[in-house]
């Protein structure tokens, strides 16, 4: 049997046998009563029937909804005058899971037939002591089992890729999230001997560039960059940042010179090879007011590709100022030179009205 997912099919195997189910009488005529009677009779399927259901389920497992059904018309009865057919009948009716090519074997489907038949002289083969003389008696025991054996196959699957099995983060809470389930690796930091020469300065003069331990969280500057006045402007803070390979850091996108600002939708270009976001949490900034913000972002970690909007409640109006819109935290996984770049961005006032903002870019030294 071959058929659709959650689509029934159905397999008879058998004769349809009439049994009647009730007689009617026409009516009353002017002079007497009709002797006719109409009898009405219902066809039933006997022999082998199977109604299958089946559904696929992920890893390549199918659930079937089954019955099976076995009978036979096993001898006949008058009923009002009317003969009608006794149906023996084995019958299986139950839900199951298996694996595709697992074998499910059905039992008990078992038919116990008992026969005695009597031969011999008419008359003396009824009377007692004599019928052991002049008659016979022949008695025939039958047992059988039918078993039947499932095997379902999936004839065309799903395809279930790793994009397929990404978990998602749902929720009524302000921030909803969606993030890959499959982190890689961290790598590990090179060997000393083939870490680059830090440059030398004067003996005993310590370096100015900031180091970050492998695991520790570098913190934004006190005194973020400014934008010109009066151009709206996305910045990052820091703008730069310097670390080592598996070293976890946050960076602040910034929205300033924008009024009225109700929505912010941004998209943040990186390299995936060298950089991993962690998590995307709000900025502050359109929650200024204790506003709930409504953050949703999407990463896209073959592409390096990350989309964030947040936005403020409906008829909330809009917020001024300059602030941190969304906070991001990433992971350096290899070392080298990469950026970080808003390469599509800007906000939208409390009419959904665009306003034009400038990109930002900061750059990512992993060593």
């Amino acid at each position: 049997m071959r058929a659709l997912d959650g689509q029934k099919a159905s397999l008879k195997i058998g004769s349809r046998v009439p049994v009647a189910t009730g007689s009617f009488q026409p009516g009353i005529g002017g002079v007497g009563i009709n002797p006719l009677v109409n009898t009405q009779f219902q066809y039933l399927d006997v022999g082998v029937n199977i109604d299958m259901t089946p559904h696929v389920h992920a890893g390549r497992e199918v659930s079937l909804k089954l019955m099976l059904d076995v009978s036979a018309v096993t001898s006949n009865v008058s009923i009002g005058g009317i003969n009608q057919p006794v149906i023996g009948q084995r019958k299986i009716e139950h839900e199951i899971r298996l694996r595709e090519g697992e074998v499910n074997v059905l039992g008990g489907i078992l038919e116990d037939q008992e026969t005695k038949s009597l031969s011999g002289i008419p008359g003396l083969a009824q009377i007692p002591l004599l019928k052991y003389l002049f008659s016979q008696t022949q008695k025939d025991h039958q047992e059988n089992e039918i078993v039947f054996v499932l095997v379902p196959h999936i004839v065309r699957g799903q395809e279930v890729t790793d994009l397929n099995e990404r978990a998602i983060d749902i929720g009524t809470a302000n921030g909803i999230t969606l993030r890959s389930s499959h982190i890689q690796p961290v790598a590990q930091p090179a060997p000393a001997a083939a870490r680059p020469a830090q440059p030398q300065g004067a003996p005993g003069q310590v370096p100015t560039t900031p180091q970050a331990q492998p695991g520790a969280v570098t913190q934004p500057s006190a005194n973020p960059p400014q934008a010109n006045a009066g151009a709206p402007a996305f910045l990052f803070d820091p703008p730069a940042v310097t670390l080592a390979v598996g070293s976890t850091f946050t960076v602040n996108v910034l929205l300033s010179g924008a009024s009225n600002v109700f929505s912010v939708p941004v998209q943040i270009n990186y390299d995936p090879a060298k950089l991993q976001v962690i998590n995307v949490s709000n900025g502050g900034f359109l929650s200024q007011d204790n506003q709930a913000v409504a953050l949703v972002h999407r990463d896209d970690t073959a592409g390096g590709v990350l989309q964030v909007t947040a936005t403020r409640p409906p008829g909330s109006g809009g917020v001024s100022g300059q602030g941190a819109v969304v906070t991001l935290t990433l992971q350096a996984k290899a070392g080298g030179s990469s950026s970080l770049t808003i390469s599509k961005g800007g906000a939208r006032d409390a009419g959904m009205q665009p306003i034009t903002v400038s990109g930002a870019q900061a750059m990512v030294n992993v060593q």
